[in-house]
This record gives structure tokens, C-alpha cells and sequence, in this order.
């Protein structure tokens, strides 16, 4: 169920002295003083109108007989009636039962007004929503969720590649005896624009694990884009060409005991550095939770090493998601797989041993292990899906380890999904909202002098 808040932060009452000046429709001419207004409610625009709003939900929700997340203050669980909610900004969404999930709405609309979307598969509900732009669907054979289509569209238009031929892997090598020219740097507008884009390339990448080691290696060149950068931009593109739209698929399954994390890395892979890549997927059973691709900080000097460090940033990874299912109200076991006997060799002993060089903040590890906090097991390289953010793999490769994660390409359009030609209408929608709340009037101060 997702519930849209209206005019969310005037629901919320000032913190501090806000004054405001007053529009001319609401001053009497003839008045010889200059009048101000006194903010009794957040006002869009104010720098704490978000932090208001936010803790007059936790009141309410608390009330309710919600419980707030201690991982992530976000989240909230209601233990009796058995109901998840995640709130951002405005937006509220819960999963539970039909029961549940009526008498929310119920308590919502007796406080805010809201627009409510409950995607299900009874005969009242949708098949199909959005959430902060990405689509949620769900049918007979499970649920499935995927990215905001638009930001392959708009990567794809602003390259200029609309009629450009697809290419089967969105990176590749650099090739030997373009070093030299490829170290170019783009300058102006050349270089703005290539660093909105692997913004933008970085944000789809989220839910896309087919495209994330190749947006981490646009993401490094942001501070300083190279005409290599651009060449790796424009290869993303055309990959994009023929991949715009990929969905992750949620069957039905039994439910899980256990969150299952892959690690993976690859060794001293980046030719002018030598540092490593660390990769990564976490599971559920046959479902996808997340997945990262990550450059090493430092430079290992084994791969060992290099799965050693993968390892440590799959462990932390672990326990953060474990913390939040436990604010859900789901104790679960941990385990991290990994495919290099060394590193679960360092994990399953103590101290460095003969690897004099590791640094012992990344040996505690071996506590989770002894505590049996978390499970490291040895999984094959081939049945790794952790690859897929360690490296350029070829496409069947790739192919092969997005099914695994449920991922699959479809070609087409949901109907739910929002097209280009939107952005702009809801920049004018958002411009339109924030001059009617008076987010365009002057600021005054409060008696400390603070804005």
C-alpha cells in the first residue's frame, strides 16, 4: 500500500521563530507599520520543515502502536497487527495484510490527506504502482519491481544515440595504444555534462546489477573526466540502446531463513592503479535485495588480500540489512559465500598469521565467525553472481548471472512508467507547489539572529 501525504510539511508545527513577509493580498495598504507573519507550521522551503514533519510522524505512528526502527528511523513496525512502513518524505509505504493495511489507511486519512494505491491482486487493487518512480507489480507468478526507464532514455538522448547500433556488454578494456589520448581531459561543458550523466547512470545502477561495474568505473573519472571517461560513457549508451528496460522478478517462495551475501573481488584489475574491485549481491532465497560494485582503497598485495577486503565489506553490509529486518520484527541468520579459500581461511583462524601485512582492523571478522554471528561458507566461482561487480564478463556470462538474481531484460514499456517528456511537466508541477506554499517569500530571523 503506498500513501502520498498532501502539503505533508504544513502538517507540521515550527520548532523555532520563523517569520515570514506577508504577499501583498494579504496586507491592508492603509496599515503605516510593516507587518510580518508568524510560522505556526513548517513551510516548504524553511530548513527544517522535513526534520518537523518527519518527527510529528514518529508522534503519530507512535500513537498508533508503531514501533520506530532503530537502524534506520525511517522504518516502523506495528508487532500486533504484524505491519511494515518505510516513510520517505511524503510518501508512506506498508506491507501487511489486507486488514492491516485498511485500518492504516483509516488513521492516515483522519490525520493528512492522502492519495492511496494499494498494488495486490484482489479485485480492487492495482497491478501495478509507483514508488519514487520505480515500477512495482505484482501478478499470479510473484512480485517485480523495476528502475525508472527514463534515466537509459535520457542517457541514450544525450549521447546522441537514439540510432546507434547495440553493443552486447555495456563496457570493455581499454584498448592498447589509446592510453595517451584517452588521458585527455574534457573541459566546460563537455565535462558538466558527462558528470550528470554518470550521475544519473549511477542512480539506475542501484537496481541493475548488469551495468554496475561499469558505472563504477564512470563514477571514478567524476572529478576529473577524461576523453577514455567519455569513450566509456558512450559504450554504456549503446549498451542501453538495446538494455533500456530490466526487471527483477519475485517469485513465490517458502519463506526464508537465512540472508545469503556473495563476495567476490578482483585483484590489482585496474591497470594504472593496481587496486582491486570488490563486488557483491545479497539474496534471499531466490530473491534480489541489493548488489555494489566498489574500488578498494588501498592496494593489496595478494588476492587473498583482495577477497580478505571483499569479504569484510560483504560482512558490513550483512549486518546492516540483519539490523533492519530485526526493526521489521524478523530475526534471521546471516552467512557470506565467498569463492577464495584463502580469505575464509584468514577468517576461520586468529590473527594474521603469516600475512603480516593485513591490517588487524579487518581481522574482526574472525569475532562473527567464532560468535557465530555470521556463517562464511565456500561457494564455486562459476555459481558466484558477486562476478558480475568485479569486472567486464562477457554477455552469455552476464546473461547467465543476472537469471540468477532474477534479473531479466524485457523490451517494451509498463504502463506505469513515466516517459522523458514528463520531467519537465513535474519541474513545472514542483515549481508551481513551491510558489503557492510562499517558498518564494523572504525568510526572517529568529532572536538568535538565525535565519
Amino acid at each position: 500500500m503506498i500513501n502520498d501525504v498532501a502539503r505533508a510539511f504544513f502538517e507540521a508545527p515550527v520548532k523555532r521563530i520563523v517569520c515570514v513577509e506577508l504577499p501583498d493580498e494579504a496586507t491592508d495598504p492603509t496599515d503605516t507599520e510593516k507587518m510580518v507573519g508568524l510560522l505556526q507550521m513548517s513551510l516548504y522551503g524553511t530548513r527544517d520543515a522535513a526534520t518537523n514533519f518527519q518527527e510529528e510522524v514518529a508522534l503519530f505512528m507512535s500513537k498508533l502502536g508503531f514501533t520506530r526502527g532503530q537502524y534506520d528511523p525511517c522504518t516502523y513496525f506495528h508487532g500486533r497487527k504484524g505491519l511494515m512502513t518505510m516513510v520517505h518524505g511524503d510518501d508512506f509505504v506498508s506491507c501487511g495484510s489486507r486488514e492491516a493495511a485498511a485500518w492504516f489507511k483509516e488513521k492516515l486519512s483522519d490525520r493528512f490527506e492522502i492519495k492511496t494505491k494499494v498494488v495486490g491482486t484482489g479485485r480492487e487493487e492495482l497491478g501495478e504502482a509507483r514508488v519514487l518512480n520505480r515500477v512495482i507489480g505484482v501478478d499470479e507468478a510473484g512480485w517485480r519491481y523495476e528502475p525508472d526507464q527514463r534515466h537509459a532514455d535520457i542517457i541514450v538522448r544525450d549521447l546522441g544515440l537514439k540510432e546507434a547500433k547495440s553493443v552486447g556488454t555495456p563496457g570493455e578494456e581499454e584498448k592498447k595504444g589509446e592510453e595517451e589520448e584517452n588521458e585527455e581531459l574534457l573541459e566546460g561543458k563537455q565535462a558538466t555534462g558527462y558528470r550528470a550523466l554518470a550521475a544519473r547512470a549511477n542512480y539506475l545502477a542501484q537496481d541493475r546489477v548488469d551495468i554496475q561495474y561499469a558505472v563504477k568505473e564512470l563514477s571514478r573519472g567524476m572529478a576529473k573526466p577524461t576523453k577514455g571517461d567519455y569513450k566509456k560513457m558512450k559504450r554504456l549508451g549503446r549498451y542501453l540502446v538495446g538494455e533500456p528496460r530490466v526487471v527483477t522478478e519475485y517469485p513465490w517462495q517458502e519463506k526464508c531463513s537465512a540472508i545469503q551475501v556473495y563476495s567476490d573481488s578482483d585483484w590489482a584489475g585496474c591497470r594504472k592503479t593496481a587496486k582491486s574491485t570488490s563486488g557483491g549481491v545479497v539474496m534471499r532465497g531466490r530473491h534480489f535485495v541489493r548488489g555494489w560494485s566498489s574500488t578498494q582503497k588501498c592496494i593489496t598485495l595478494s588476492s587473498g588480500e583482495a577477497e580478505l577486503i571483499a569479504l569484510v565489506k560483504a560482512s558490513t553490509e550483512l549486518i546492516g540489512i540483519l539490523q533492519l529486518l530485526a526493526d521489521w520484527g524478523q530475526e534471521v541468520d546471516g552467512e557470506v559465500l565467498v569463492d577464495s579459500s584463502a580469505a575464509l581461511g584468514t577468517v576461520r583462524r586468529k590473527g594474521c598469521g603469516k600475512q603480516r601485512h593485513v591490517r588487524v582492523g579487518d581481522l574482526w571478522v574472525q569475532e562473527k565467525e567464532e560468535s557465530g554471528e555470521i556463517k562464511y561458507k565456500k561457494v564455486k566461482g562459476e555459481e558466484n553472481p558477486a562476478d558480475a561487480g568485479t569486472k567486464y564478463i562477457p554477455e552469455q556470462r552476464m546473461r547467465t548471472l543476472m537469471k540468477d538474481v532474477g534479473q531479466v531484460s524485457v523490451k517494451g514499456r509498463s504502463k506505469e512508467s513515466l516517459r522523458i517528456g514528463r520531467i519537465e511537466e513535474d519541474r513545472k508541477i514542483r515549481r508551481k507547489r513551491g510558489e503557492q506554499s510562499g517558498a518564494g517569500h523572504r525568510i526572517g530571523v529568529d532572536e538568535r539572529g538565525r535565519v
